[in-house]
């Protein structure tokens, strides 16, 4: 695992045993941080023990996201101790509660995920400010590690793709069982009162849980589903709206509850080299990467000063163009437009935290169309995708916005109202 991990700060290890912060990958399996954190464990002659944090300042997270994410934790607790690796849950603020906890217990090292966001980038910054032990960051998230993928923000998919894809052979393996994490020496392993902490959780109770289920187990059997039912029309129903094409991962990638690699390893294993399984592929790999690498370089990835220059220009030329129809946030969040489309989109978000993919992009464009600026647009858009999507608060979503709305990884279109030179999506093609 050393070629996915990075040293964020040399130091004078403690006299306690090796620490591993799980944050982004909420899982057990094919974990490249807690392997590389096993790994150092073993090679100092010092036990593992793992540490979560839940923070119920977690930036937008709400009942649907804590209630999804802790039903998965429940299972990697049982996992981790079935190996003999004590999981401790600690409830408060990061990293304040990462400092307490090393500070207690005199970790010799700490080993932490990679996460591209600025809350997870100021957490750590804070961290490393106020501990002296060594600290590695591990990008298990990725195939290909995002600040090696890639050392600048990438224009769009077709500069990207060559880069990722000259990579992939080196990082495109399966990672060792999780026996190899088995720990002999006895330990006290911490009862939890799951209800207790979420019911303590001072969070938005109003979106209520997804109800879909959670977890590692979870995750593999609706991989397994996609693969055995669908994603042999892939290229084709994937973009069919009434029609269920897409793979249905992306809660689960998006809580760390499966890996991409794992996915992509068994789709080239169970899946015939065809256009379906590249499809899938471009979206699982290079599109998603591309995701990441966005949110990594560029700090405002979230508004508009994040948009590409030609997009920011066409948008300031075309912002007092007449609107046709103009929504607050709260019609919008409560679907009170005049489009029965739309309407269904949003409520079907609001009800059940998804939203088919190709019906995500036309609900983003249609709230450029009805905001008054771009600016109010993306901030709209940002704002109920973080609150509704099971999958919000994360690269791909606002990569997603962006696109939408700032035309991020695309190119100028032909110059209509409004829109600009942004491309346009009406609902004829959708009808």
């Amino acid at each position: 695992m050393k070629n996915r991990s990075r040293l964020l700060q040399n130091g004078t290890p403690g006299t306690g045993n090796i620490l591993y912060w799980m944050s982004r990958e909420q899982r057990v399996s094919n974990n490249a941080a807690l392997l590389f954190a096993s790994y150092l464990a073993k090679e100092s002659g010092k036990l593992l023990e793992v540490l979560f944090v839940i923070d119920n300042t977690y930036p937008n997270a709400n009942l649907r996201s804590f209630s999804f994410m802790i039903e998965g934790l429940k299972e990697v607790k049982l996992q981790l101790e079935a190996l003999g690796i004590p999981f401790y849950l600690r409830s408060g603020k990061i990293p304040e509660m990462i400092t307490e906890y090393l500070n207690l217990h005199q970790n010799a090292v700490l080993i932490t995920d990679f996460n591209p966001l600025r809350h997870a980038l100021a957490w750590k910054k804070q961290l490393l400010n106020s501990v002296s032990i060594p600290v590695y960051e591990v990008d298990g998230h990725n195939i290909v590690p995002c600040w090696i993928a890639s050392d600048k923000q990438e224009y769009a998919a077709r500069t990207f793709r060559p880069k990722i894809t000259r990579q992939l052979a080196d990082y495109l393996y399966p990672f060792p069982e999780t026996e190899t994490l088995k720990q002999e020496v006895s330990v006290h392993f911490e009862t939890v009162n799951w209800e207790e902490i979420l019911a303590s959780l001072k969070i938005d109770r109003s979106v209520s849980p997804s109800g879909i289920q959670a977890g590692e187990k979870a995750a593999r059997r609706t991989l397994q589903v996609f693969i055995d039912e669908r994603i042999r029309d892939y290229a084709v129903e994937r973009n069919h709206i009434r029609v269920n094409g897409c793979s249905g991962l992306s809660p689960y990638i998006h809580f760390g509850q499966i890996s991409a690699l794992e996915i992509a390893l068994e789709v080239i294993k169970q899946c015939p080299a065809d256009e379906n399984r590249e499809a899938f592929l471009e979206q699982l790999i290079v599109r998603r990467e591309l995701a990441e690498n966005f949110c990594y370089y560029n700090p405002h990835y979230d508004s508009f000063k994040g948009f590409p220059s030609w997009a920011q220009k066409t948008l300031f030329e075309h912002q007092h163009d007449v609107r046709e129809y103009l929504y607050s946030r709260f019609e919008l969040e409560q679907a009170q437009t005049h489009d029965l489309i739309w309407n269904e989109a949003q409520t079907t978000l609001v009800q059940s935290g998804t939203m088919h993919n190709y019906l995500r992009m036309y609900w983003g464009k249609k709230i450029l169309e009805w905001s008054a600026t771009a600016e109010e647009a993306i901030q709209t858009a940002v704002y109920l995708n973080d609150k509704y999507q099971l999958d919000g608060r994360d690269p791909n979503g606002y990569t997603g916005c962006a696109w939408c709305i700032g035309g991020v990884h695309d190119r100028p279109w032909f110059r209509r109202s409004i829109f600009g030179n942004i491309r346009y999506m009406g609902s004829k093609k959708l009808k």
